[in-house]
């Protein structure tokens, strides 16, 4: 469901360069995952217990960072803000973090009455630059606790529920949990008309494909036959270094061995409940079929904290289009048919050129200048690059719609799509 926010036009013009130049200027301001923006904090914090006041670059550079979003006139914050008093005990013991209150506050005395006795950095009140902190944040709803690393990197922006999760602090600052500590120890394996129990560290330097479905939803009973054939296909020519293992989301063990022995491929026992539903939580599996490419595990603890790389969340696209043969292992595309395409588009930014009105020659030529223009772009941050030249299509229409375009012209339109910032989207004026 989309509900956009922001609509800003703006102009520039050539194919190539006007799709970059667009993102120029305009992915910082929906990026919550740049090193921290002192700026946005203004000039000082204080501490109104103590008085103390501190630039905040000063006071915050080099430290885990804790973004407290906050009210006093609203109860589940008041009872929320206590449990943040953990974090002096914890603060006895190391001096890498802080707390910085975000007042959200309706009056300047609610502000006072609210922060008199906060022993950590507060923002001043009315702060001109919150409304942008509280964006780029996601700080819809309060409480909102949100836990930045050292590097300005979010860690996580459900800091309220880590904290009622992880009452003591056990397990702060919160950082996701290591995807090889989730996999148990065996995985099931198809011999003949048996099973075998073989240990997941003979996998440990193989590129691993997970398989999350459920033999009750009907997308994965269609897909599941296409997903063999492409299994068999791959590991004839991948014996050393592949394998697939299928994380049932089966209501029973039935239903289970059912969907499982149509394939040929390993699988984490139905009994591994925690397991199963560690991996969803950690690779945020919303829908069935869902497949997810992970790289080796490292030899060297170092490198990606010792755990396996995580290639590409949406590899169910790539078998529906055929691309399995060549494309292994299936590194994103930067582009892609909006059309055609399975991307969960809530996860990334969008850059989309609708072009329905075009005839076929105008269409191919907005693909590959699509495609160029990704190839080419050089930013920090993911951003897909997608054309939309179908009429008919339902996401495409859907995505119009919300974004209030219109119906399909002769003329291309462009759109910078963030639905992970509450839907924001940019428009350009240029259609050459």
């Amino acid at each position: 469901v989309l509900f956009p926010t922001i609509c800003l036009d703006t102009s520039f013009g050539g194919v190539i360069p006007s799709l970059l130049g667009f993102l120029e200027g305009r992915v910082a301001t929906m990026s919550n995952n740049e090193p921290l923006d002192f700026s946005l904090f203004g000039d000082v914090i204080i501490k109104p217990s103590t008085g103390q006041r501190e630039d905040p670059k000063q006071a915050l550079m080099g430290k885990i960072v804790l973004l407290y979003f906050g009210a006093h006139w609203w109860e589940p914050c008041i009872k929320f803000t206590p449990k943040l008093h953990l974090f002096n005990q914890l603060q006895e013991g190391r001096e890498d973090f802080e707390i910085v209150f975000c007042s959200m506050d309706r009056s300047r005395s609610d502000y006072d009455q609210y922060s008199e006795k906060m022993p950590w950095w507060c923002l001043p009140y009315a702060l001109s630059t919150l409304p942008k902190l509280a964006a780029v944040y996601h700080a819809h709803g309060i409480p909102h606790l949100v836990v930045i690393d050292k590097d300005g990197k979010v860690i996580t922006e459900e800091g309220v529920e880590s904290l009622k999760n992880d009452p003591v602090g056990k397990s702060f600052p919160w950082r996701p949990i290591r995807i090889v500590d989730l996999l148990p120890e065996y995985y099931l394996m198809q011999e003949d008309e048996d099973e075998a129990m073989l240990s997941f560290s003979d996998l440990d330097d193989k590129y691993m494909l997970l398989y999350f479905a459920s033999k009750a939803d009907s997308r994965s009973q269609d897909f599941t036959p296409w997903l063999v054939k492409a299994y068999n296909i791959l590991k004839n020519k991948r014996v050393d270094d592949f394998e697939m293992i299928f994380v049932s989301g089966d209501e029973s063990q039935a239903s289970f061995y059912k969907h499982w022995t149509e394939m040929n491929c390993g699988a984490i026992a139905f009994e591994d409940q925690e397991a199963r539903e560690g991996l969803e939580s950690r690779l945020g599996i919303t829908s069935y079929p869902t497949l997810v490419m992970l790289g080796p595990k490292p030899e060297d603890d170092e490198e990606n904290f010792g755990d396996r790389p995580v290639i590409n969340t949406e590899v169910r696209a790539v078998i529906e289009n055929g691309d399995y043969i060549t494309d292994f292992p299936f590194y994103p595309k930067p582009w892609g048919d909006l059309c055609r395409t399975t991307d969960d588009i809530n996860t990334h930014k969008c850059l989309i050129v609708f072009h329905e009105g075009g005839d076929d020659e105008e269409q191919v030529a907005v693909e590959e200048a699509v495609k160029e223009a990704a190839e080419e772009y050089r930013g920090d941050e993911f951003i897909k690059f997608y054309w939309a030249n179908d009429v008919d299509s339902t996401l495409s229409s859907n995505i119009r719609d919300a974004c209030n375009l219109g119906p399909p012209e002769e003329s291309p339109k462009m759109v910078l799509l963030d639905m992970k910032s509450d839907g924001s989207y940019y428009i350009s004026r240029e259609t050459d």
